[in-house]
């Protein structure tokens, strides 16, 4: 999410839009055009409070400075706002377990976000999103915009030359549990019984983070942990994605972008550009499922391409971002 309010800030910049960006603290420079206001670090546990003391901020500030007559875009949960993107899956969807504070806060912010009195126009990054959100609050329907993916930036990697002998698995992914990754171990692992040498590279979060690898296993493994995204990608061969949950999956559009082939889950917003449709499997599958579609993708990457991949560029967005602002009376 904060990748996607960065770019896209800075594309609008770039095609005339004055910017003016509304966060906790400026970890990065913005161009010229645009101005920055910061409102402090606030509590970053629990989640649902950080939610609720930035909100609270933003309403402050906007009250203190009505001269600001642009149109509110947000990415957070806020509830002043005339465009909202919605950038994760929806809380609790479907709903499970018992209720609690978490639950009935996080329930309290999405339902406000969606609703709030000024807003026009609700975005959603995937159909995934799209249709949670036609399913859990039908009466936003009215609202929806067509889903606005994040584009996909440029990479320049030296792609590693492909050895079918040693196959290599990529995964990337900070919050890994949810995007799959005991799936794609326990996929390996299987893996290895057809070719011992296929290898599997892991990056995105801490390298000493206990992932359910066993000793032998580590040793056989390459965890990058958070590196630069150009270095993972050109490390490996195919790029598995079983993801349980994905609002889009940005990984899925940039190995796309780079003609590395990927497996991935139909519950990821971003499978939608996968060229190779027998690539995309429910997370439900079983893992033999799973197996023999990796295997074949392995079997298959001489002859494979995707030269053309139907992924979006930043511009791209942000045009049609400023389409919804000229539809709600901006004008530039």
């Amino acid at each position: 999410m904060e990748e996607y309010a960065f770019r896209l800030c800075h594309e609008l910049s770039k095609i005339g839009v004055c910017i003016v960006v509304i966060c906790e603290i400026k970890i990065t420079n913005p161009s010229e055009k645009m101005k920055v206001i910061e409102l402090g670090r606030g509590s970053t546990r629990p989640r649902w409070l950080s939610h609720l003391i930035f909100s609270t901020k933003v309403y402050n500030w906007l009250k203190q400075n009505k001269k600001h007559q642009g149109i509110i875009h947000s990415h957070e949960r806020i509830s002043c706002h005339n465009v909202t993107t919605i950038h994760s899956t929806l809380f609790n969807f479907p709903s499970t377990g018992f209720p609690s504070i978490r639950k009935t806060i996080n329930e309290f912010l999405e339902k406000r976000e969606v609703s709030a009195s000024k807003l026009s126009r609700i975005v959603p990054v995937s159909q995934v999103v799209a249709n949670q959100i036609k399913s859990k609050f039908p009466q936003a329907s009215d609202l929806l915009n067509e889903p606005i993916p994040p584009g996909v930036a440029n990479f320049s990697i030296s792609k590693k030359t492909f050895d079918s002998k040693c196959p290599v698995i990529g995964f990337m992914g900070t919050e890994w549990k949810r995007k799959g990754l005991p799936k794609v171990i326990a996929i390996w692992r299987e893996l290895l019984q057809i070719n011992p040498d296929t290898d599997l590279c892991l990056a995105g979060f801490p390298v000493h983070e206990k992932i359910g690898l066993t000793k032998v296993e580590l040793e056989r493994v390459n965890i990058l942990g958070y590196v630069p995204k150009d270095t993972f990608y050109s490390k490996i061969d195919i790029l598995l994605h079983p993801a349980q949950k994905e609002a889009f999956g940005m990984v899925i559009a940039e190995a796309l972008s780079m003609d590395i082939p990927v497996v991935c889950s139909e519950e990821s917003g971003a499978s939608i550009f996968n060229p190779c449709k027998s690539n995309i499997l429910r997370y439900s599958e079983s893992i033999q499922s799973w197996v023999s579609v990796v295997n074949r993708c392995f079997a298959t990457i001489p002859e494979s391409s995707n030269k053309n991949p139907q992924v979006f560029s930043w511009t791209e967005s942000a045009r049609k971002y400023l389409t919804i602002y000229q539809e709600i009376n901006y004008t530039l």
